[in-house]
């Protein structure tokens, strides 16, 4: 499958093109620019379009929506920064872009600790050790108000890593995230940090052999291409922080900001849906493409945790001291550790 082609890409590259940079002529004057990394056809873009609408339309709020896809604002540090200076209004990223200004936010790299089911996992995102964690971000400027579910990780390779002994001597494309790092570093990889949009060619090429995801994320890269498996591990989450610069935030009145997080739970409702929707599309085009998708045992992934959260949580409190172990301690009761 060629994203562009289907129906489902086609309504989101209609709907960006409705509501991105030329909102009809009664929108109101203040400006409202979303920004994140994935193509027009990732559902975390149409989830940012849906926030886009329904704010267009919201008596409560003077702004005019504008959203930009594929990194056209800049890339992930520049974002942030972007944010905290007033230049742009909502970035939708990866907490594992967030951890270089706010190692606490490192928790949520986490493998193997974050529930498998999705219901349960939202739960964990509503919860109170979330909005401890999230609200840790405005030290830096930083409002960050919810969490959108993009899908569980699995690891792409040329050998099926679905048993912790294959890990042992690969090269694997790590975020800049220092728990990331840790994580493979304890799985026997070798990690190596490079951008997001050099990953590609980086397998292709063999320079590394390995990269993890969500499965809508590796299909919309097109990884299937140049890697012979994928293995379900469900090891852990790549969700989208939802964050506004703190000071453009707190300058909207109260009602605006109450339609703004009404919007951002439609647009993360409809985000997760169509994820499950994308899957769905994905494993068609894996098969035809000719990947072999593979299943991890409980016994294998029972094992491959047992080698690295303890670890990883051991260098989290190393890193964040008092406030990271209060912080894990506060996720753990939740999740009944």
């Amino acid at each position: 499958m060629q994203i562009g082609k289907g129906t489902l890409a086609t309504a989101i590259l209609a709907a960006t093109l409705t509501f991105g940079a030329s909102m009809p002529a009664h929108a109101a004057s203040g400006i409202m620019k979303i920004a994140h990394a994935l193509p027009p056809a990732a559902p975390r873009n149409q989830g940012a379009l849906k926030v886009a609408k329904l704010l267009h339309a919201d008596s409560r709020c003077d702004l005019k929506v504008q959203v930009y896809p594929s990194g056209q604002l800049g890339g992930t540090a520049v974002l942030i920064e972007n944010l905290q200076i007033g230049a742009l209004e909502m970035a939708l990223l990866p907490a594992s872009f967030l951890v270089g200004f706010q190692p606490l936010i490192g928790i949520m790299d986490f493998p193997f600790f974050f529930p498998r089911n999705k219901e349960e996992l939202f739960k964990i995102h509503r919860g109170a050790a979330m909005k401890k964690l999230l609200a840790t971000t405005e030290e830096k400027g930083i409002k960050s108000l919810t969490i959108w579910h993009t899908g569980y990780k699995a690891w792409t390779a040329n050998t099926p890593l679905n048993k912790l002994a294959n890990y042992k001597g690969l090269k694997a494309r790590v975020m800049p995230s220092k728990v990331l790092i840790r994580q493979d570093e304890l799985l026997g990889l070798t990690p190596i940090g490079m951008p997001f949009a050099e990953t590609y060619s980086a397998l292709q090429n063999k320079a590394i052999d390995a990269q993890e995801n969500p499965i809508a994320t590796s299909f919309f890269m097109k990884f299937y291409e140049v890697q012979k498996y994928m293995a379900l591990t469900d090891h852990g989450t790549l969700d989208q922080v939802i964050m506004l610069g703190k000071k453009w935030y707190d300058g909207q009145t109260s009602d605006c900001r109450q339609a703004i997080g009404e919007a951002l739970q439609e647009g993360g409702k409809l985000t997760s849906d169509l994820t499950y929707k994308v899957i769905d599309k994905a494993m068609a085009a894996f098969k035809k493409a000719g990947m072999k998708v593979v299943t991890t045992s409980d016994a294998d992934y029972a094992e491959m945790r047992a080698k690295v959260l303890p670890g990883v949580e051991k260098f989290y409190v190393e890193q964040n001291g008092a406030r990271g172990k209060e912080i894990l301690e506060a996720f753990k009761k939740e999740l009944g550790m």
